[in-house]
Parts: C-alpha cells; sequence; structure tokens
C-alpha cells in the first residue's frame, strides 16, 4: 500500500498542470489521522484548495467504504466525472465509485405493465424498451409528470421479492450495484432519508464525508419535520377507493372529516403562518381515519399465493402504514411539545385547488445529528468540509459545531485559507452614498449604480440579490440600458443558465439564492460579482423567526437572535457569495 505523500507525487506525475499544493496535503494529513483514529474531523478549506482530493485520496487508502454527501448536484457530478476518474487513473489501487438515486428515479417494471397511460408516449416506449438501467435521467425530454407518477418505483407500492421482476428490478439492480463499489455518491436529502430509515438505502460503510456542510444543518430541519397535506391524505383515498372500494362508510366519513379539517384553515388567512389546531377537530379528524385504518386491515386479499393477491396484500399493508403515519404526525400536530414549532403553508395547484400543508418542524436538530454523526464506535467517521464553516467569532466553529450537535473539543477542527492572492487578483468596492436597503428607493439607486459597475467590467458579471422581488425590479429597469447579453435566474432552468453564461461573451445574470453557491465559472468570464446587501435571513421565514424568538425567551436578551443566529448565517452567506468571483 502507498503512503499518502506518495499517492499525492503520482497525482502529480499523472495529471497534466497538477502541481502538489502544501495545504490539499495537510489536509489530506488531518482527514487520514481522523480515519485512523476515529476522530471527527471539521474542514474548512477556501477555493481552490482542492478539498475533494484532500478527502478521497486517504479515503482510498483506507480500505474502507465511503460515502460523499454534497448538496448540490454539481459537486456530484465533479466527484463522478472529473475527481474521482483521475484518482482511478492516478493510483495503483481499484477501486468503484457509484452515485446513489433514490428510489423514484427508476421505473417499475411491474408498474410499466400495469399503466394505461405508458403506451400513450412513444419516446417513453422506445425508452422503456432499451433501457438497462431504468433511470428517469437517461430520457431525452422529461415525462409528463402524472406519467411518472404512474410507473416510477415507488415502495408504497413495492412486492419486493414476490414481485415477478425482482431478479431484473431497476431499482434493486442499483442497489445490489451499491455493494461492490467503495465510493459512493449522494446527497444530503437522501442521506438523511436513510438516517430516518433506519439505514434502508445504504449499504454499510465506514467512513462519511460531508461536503458542503454549511448547508445540512437546514437538510436536517426539512428532513425531521412531520407533514400533513390535503393532497396527500386525497391521494389516500383516492388509492383506497380505487384499490379497496367496498371499504364504505368509514372512507366516507374520513374524507368528510379530511375536508372539513382543511376548510377550516382556508377559510382563514392564507398567509405562510403558525397555528394552533383546534384539539376537536383534529381529534375528530384523527378519529375517522382510525376507523378506516380498522377497517382496511379487516380487509381478506385472499390466503392463495398468487400475484393477484400479494398485490392486494402489500397495497393493504403499504395504505394501513400510510394511515398510521398520518394519524401519528396529527396527533404531533394537535398536541406538539415544547420542542416543536407548527406552522401552515397555501399554494395554488394549476387547477386552482388549493393545498394546504401543515408541517411540525424542531426547534433543534442539533440533538439528532449528534446521536447519528458522532462519530463513536457504532457509526462512521465523519469528516465536514465546506469553504464556509467559520465565522469571525472568538469560536470561529462554535456556530458549526452548535448546528450539528458536535461537542467542544471532540473533533480536530482546522482551516485552510485560499492559494488565491486575493490582495493582488480582487477589489472590493462599497458605496457610502446609497440609502438605506430597506428605503423605498433603494432599488432604483442600486440600479443606477449596478449599470456603472457593469459597464466598467464589460458584463460578466453576477449580480446576486436577497429577493427575488427586487432582482425583477432592478432587470427590469436595466434590460432595455444594458448593451450586454442579460438574463434573470427565472426565465431559464438553472442549467441551461450556467450553459448560457459560459458560451456567452459579456453576460449578465441576475439571480438570488441558488447562485450564491454551488456555481463555478473559471476564469475572466466571471469578473465581478455585485451583492445587493448583506445577506441576513429572511424575517419571514417561519422556523427562523420562530427559534429567534425561542432564543430571546430562553436568555431574556432581546437582541440574542441577532448574535447567536442571524449574524453568523450572514457572514456565512457573504462569504459563499463572493466565493463565486475567484476560482
Amino acid at each position: 500500500m502507498i503512503t499518502l505523500s506518495e499517492a499525492f507525487e503520482r497525482i502529480a506525475q499523472t495529471l497534466p498542470n497538477y502541481e502538489v499544493r502544501q495545504a490539499q496535503l495537510d489536509m489530506a494529513r488531518t482527514i487520514e489521522r481522523g480515519f485512523a483514529e476515529g476522530i471527527p474531523v471539521v474542514a474548512e478549506a477556501g477555493t481552490g484548495t482542492g478539498k475533494s482530493f484532500s478527502a478521497l485520496v486517504p479515503a482510498i487508502l483506507s480500505g474502507k467504504r465511503v460515502v460523499i454527501s454534497t448538496a448540490t448536484i454539481a459537486l456530484q457530478e465533479q466527484y463522478l466525472y472529473k475527481d474521482i476518474p483521475q484518482l482511478q487513473k492516478a493510483l495503483p489501487i481499484r477501486f468503484e465509485a457509484r452515485l446513489v438515486k433514490g428510489r423514484g428515479n427508476f421505473v417499475s417494471k411491474r408498474r410499466w405493465e400495469e399503466s394505461l397511460l405508458a403506451n400513450s408516449h412513444s419516446f417513453m416506449v422506445e425508452w422503456f424498451e432499451k433501457t438497462e438501467t431504468g433511470d428517469q435521467a437517461e430520457l431525452p425530454t422529461s415525462p409528463p409528470p402524472e406519467l411518472w407518477e404512474d410507473v416510477r418505483s415507488d415502495k408504497d407500492d413495492c412486492l419486493r421479492e414476490k414481485c415477478p421482476h425482482f431478479e431484473t428490478c431497476f431499482y434493486f439492480e442499483s442497489r445490489r450495484a451499491l455493494a461492490h463499489a467503495e465510493i459512493l455518491i449522494t446527497n444530503h436529502a437522501l442521506l438523511l432519508i436513510d438516517q430516518v430509515s433506519g439505514g434502508q438505502i445504504l449499504p454499510d460503510f465506514g467512513l462519511l464525508v460531508i461536503d458542503e456542510a454549511h448547508q445540512f444543518a437546514e437538510y436536517a430541519s426539512r428532513a425531521l419535520t412531520l407533514q400533513l397535506s390535503n393532497f396527500g391524505l386525497g391521494r389516500t383515498f383516492s388509492r383506497l377507493k380505487k384499490h379497496f372500494g367496498l371499504l364504505g362508510t368509514p372512507l366516507a366519513q374520513a374524507e368528510l372529516e379530511s375536508t372539513r379539517f382543511f376548510d377550516t384553515l382556508i377559510s382563514g388567512s392564507r398567509q405562510t403562518r403558525r397555528y394552533s389546531l383546534d384539539p376537536v377537530m383534529a381529534d375528530d379528524l384523527g378519529s375517522g381515519l382510525l376507523r378506516l385504518l380498522q377497517k382496511l386491515k379487516e380487509t381478506d386479499p385472499g390466503s392463495e399465493d398468487n400475484l393477484e393477491n400479494n398485490v392486494a396484500k402489500m397495497r393493504r399493508d403499504r395504505l394501513c402504514e400510510s394511515l398510521t403515519g398520518y394519524i401519528g404526525n396529527l396527533e404531533v400536530l394537535a398536541h406538539p411539545g415544547e420542542e416543536w414549532i407548527n406552522w401552515v403553508e397555501f399554494d395554488v395547484a394549476r387547477s386552482g385547488a388549493t393545498s394546504v400543508t401543515l408541517h411540525c418542524t424542531p426547534y433543534d436538530v442539533s440533538a439528532k445529528l449528534g446521536q447519528w454523526f458522532s462519530s463513536d464506535d457504532s457509526g462512521p467517521t465523519t469528516v465536514w468540509m465546506s469553504a464556509t464553516l467559520s465565522t469571525g467569532a472568538t469560536d470561529p466553529f462554535a456556530y458549526f459545531r452548535k448546528q450539528i450537535g458536535l461537542p467542544v473539543q471532540t473533533a480536530q477542527e482546522i482551516s485552510f485559507p485560499s492559494p488565491f492572492d486575493y490582495q493582488s487578483q480582487s477589489l472590493l468596492y462599497l458605496p457610502s452614498h446609497l440609502p438605506e436597503p430597506n428605503s423605498p428607493g433603494y432599488p432604483r439607486a442600486i440600479a443606477g449604480e449596478i449599470e456603472k459597475l457593469l459597464n466598467l467590467s464589460e458584463g460578466r458579471a453576477f449580480v446576486l440579490f436577497t429577493s427575488t422581488q427586487q432582482m425583477k425590479e432592478v432587470y427590469n429597469q436595466l434590460e432595455g440600458r444594458l448593451t450586454f447579453p442579460c438574463h434573470h435566474q427565472e426565465q431559464l432552468p438553472k442549467r441551461r443558465l450556467i450553459e448560457w453564461f459560459r458560451n456567452t461573451d459579456h453576460p449578465v445574470l441576475f439571480a438570488t439564492a441558488s447562485f450564491w453557491e454551488g456555481v463555478s465559472i473559471e476564469g475572466s468570464k466571471l469578473s465581478l460579482v455585485i451583492i445587493d446587501r448583506i445577506p441576513f435571513q429572511s424575517p419571514s421565514d417561519i422556523v427562523y423567526e420562530a427559534r429567534c424568538d425561542q432564543l430571546t425567551r430562553q436568555t431574556g436578551d432581546k437582541w440574542a437572535w441577532f448574535e447567536t443566529l442571524a449574524l453568523p448565517y450572514a457572514q456565512l452567506r457573504l462569504k459563499q457569495g463572493t466565493g463565486r468571483l475567484i476560482r
């Protein structure tokens, strides 16, 4: 087995224009030591450090299976199609890497055969007859949502070993292939679903690298949120009618209670807001669902072991699980403890119907994350890394540590600066003559300032906003005045916007949240990044507002939320935004 230093020497000999960077090697040594001793590592590495190699090389040399988790598709693709192939070429070690995808990305052969919609789209039929993976990503164009919903693999409609297609099932073939890979690439959402489900998605692994770790706590907050929606219940009722039409009165009563329950919410303000449920109405709905569950359990799909009976039994059991989940969620939603934030969200579907979703989000996810990813004897050794983990505080990693439930002095914490010479390669401009960001004249004032800056840079710019409304307002003012090609974020899908920017001379992109990070435009093509204001978290975010209120109550300090939550968030967000410039 070669040493870490020898591995990087081989990489330098194999890859053109590659030079071993001291920060990259030091970071790799820190991670190697963490892997060997079972100690978690928190590593901040500035742009250009090469942190992916710093994590991959010691993981490969360890001989253990490693899971790499990212927030963005772009970084997954970098690992899978750039970094890992380069290391496979450079290192004298054979290893395989696989991208882990969720079940819903694969077509189900049995559901395809049963679907009445499948044969209505010729491009889908042609693809289904030729595909070897069943992966939706192979399709030349996205299928209609109602068609894919009808034929995709679905855990609630899966026979597993009793399915006639089990041995050749696209989803289970992908799962079996994971067992032969040393490196698994996934995303934060799927990694967290695996934890919530008790490890039903990923095979056993000994090492875990969480890249873009600054986003992980937010993904955990979403994964641990309980939900109940009128559309979700409606879909369950529809499936019960379709497959178990003889449920009669219990089904009709449950539907009626559901309609009353959600109509009461719709009759009030339809803004996203916190709420308290009427316990009587919640109990009525819960009782209706419980009676329906009991009736469903009594149905007899037949004792003969054949496909029809197996399908019926599977559907009954899965629908029982769904109803049990709804009843449990409703109990928490109606009677939440002090650890939960209740909020309701409204949306209008294309049909004009109002979607109502009740959410119950934990105030704090750190204890659960600490339990899952503590790098104790029973779990994987974890590396948390990003370009933005530290703040300007006396204890620079305190904010991140608190988010993920990492006790003080249990991890190796280290920061590696970017190799770029910002002092000579960049210029910071802070105009002092503009009005306050919340004043009515601010959009017009910054539009004029942005126009001057874009003319100086000859385009080649990202103009980043914290508000979609303000982005559109400024864009509309400047679109006819600028001589450079311009787009704003909502005019094209993100991937196409990035392609447009890379392939266009002197482009200008006006964008919001998703372009503050995870986008890499190298060289002079991007020469200017304009940020409209300090990116504090939106006060209209219900969960954020509730956490701020809780902090004020706990400390008795009305400004505690600012130093503890608002300021660190804005610091890290600002570092991400400015990091788009020099790459």
